[in-house]
């Protein structure tokens, strides 16, 4: 009489296949979150250049707004944008 299991052949792979689905939704989500992160930071970039070429009275405050586009890697993450605005003193 044998105590061993009884043989599994192949039950990894079937799981693996099972997962990865999730695992390429995964890397899509957090690809899609560095895209976004990274456009605010050009739209914020771009504010604030705009910011400190703008002129204005002496003394006044000038801003400046910015919109960037996100590319869209997920479906129906189409449309989205980041906004920033940024304000600098004349000099």
């Amino acid at each position: 009489m044998s105590l061993r299991a009884p043989h599994r052949s192949g039950q990894a792979t079937v799981e693996l296949l099972a997962l990865l689905p999730v695992l390429v939704a995964a890397a899509l989500l957090a690809w899609q979150l560095v895209a976004i992160v990274r456009a605010a930071e050009e739209a914020q970039e771009r504010a604030r250049a705009a910011a400190l070429v703008a002129r204005g009275p002496s003394g006044s405050v000038v801003t400046a707004r910015a919109r960037v586009s996100v590319p869209a890697i997920l479906p129906g993450a189409g449309g989205l944008a980041a906004a920033a605005a940024a304000a600098a003193r004349s000099p």
